[in-house]
């Protein structure tokens, strides 16, 4: 994966210009673009006769990730009394997760780009977390820096039932 430090710094720099409320917004379709993918990666598991654990975790993250933008919509909705407006820049977390689509038989390379996409997802939520003002918003990003994490055990887990093995640089690791 690229360095992860860039690509924090890069996201920062590109939210830079958004509010409080232009972030969040961003994170709600974003959560919803990573459902999409994780769903296309379920089906394709399926097609490919892959364990059922595996593609039932695809699912399961399919699923939370929707929950995650319903969540974040919510607070927006209740927050700003009106329906999110989509913001027009890339969604990273999604953006890093597509990259498995391109080689989706290859199963360690899918597992570890959907690991490394939980770690940003992670890392991005801890950093919302240090820099909103919002104190609601802070334990919603921090509760979901913690679901990320449990996301990325859960596919760690799935490699290993696999028999596969998937790195993540010591610089990297050594940050979770």
């Amino acid at each position: 994966m690229e360095d992860l430090e860039k690509v924090l710094v890069d996201f920062e720099r590109t939210l830079s210009g958004l509010d409080e409320k232009g972030i969040l917004s961003y994170w709600i379709f974003g959560e919803y673009e990573e459902a999409e993918i994780y769903w296309k990666l379920a089906e394709t598991a399926e097609k490919l006769g892959l364990p059922a654990s595996l593609i039932g975790t695809f699912r399961d993250l399919a699923k939370e990730s929707e929950e995650h933008g319903d969540t974040l919509k919510r607070i927006y909705m209740r927050t700003y009394g009106e329906e999110p407006k989509k913001i027009d820049i890339p969604y990273i977390e999604a953006e890093v997760l597509a990259r498995a689509l391109k080689d989706p038989e290859n199963i360690p390379y899918v597992l570890k780009i959907a690991m490394e996409t939980e770690l940003v997802a992670k890392r991005l939520y801890e950093r919302l977390a240090e820099i909103t003002k919002d104190e609601n918003a802070r334990k919603v990003y921090k509760y979901l820096a913690d679901v990320e994490w449990t996301h990325y055990l859960r596919l760690k887990g799935e490699a290993g039932l696999m028999g596969i093995h998937v790195e993540i640089p010591m610089a990297e690791a050594a940050q979770y």
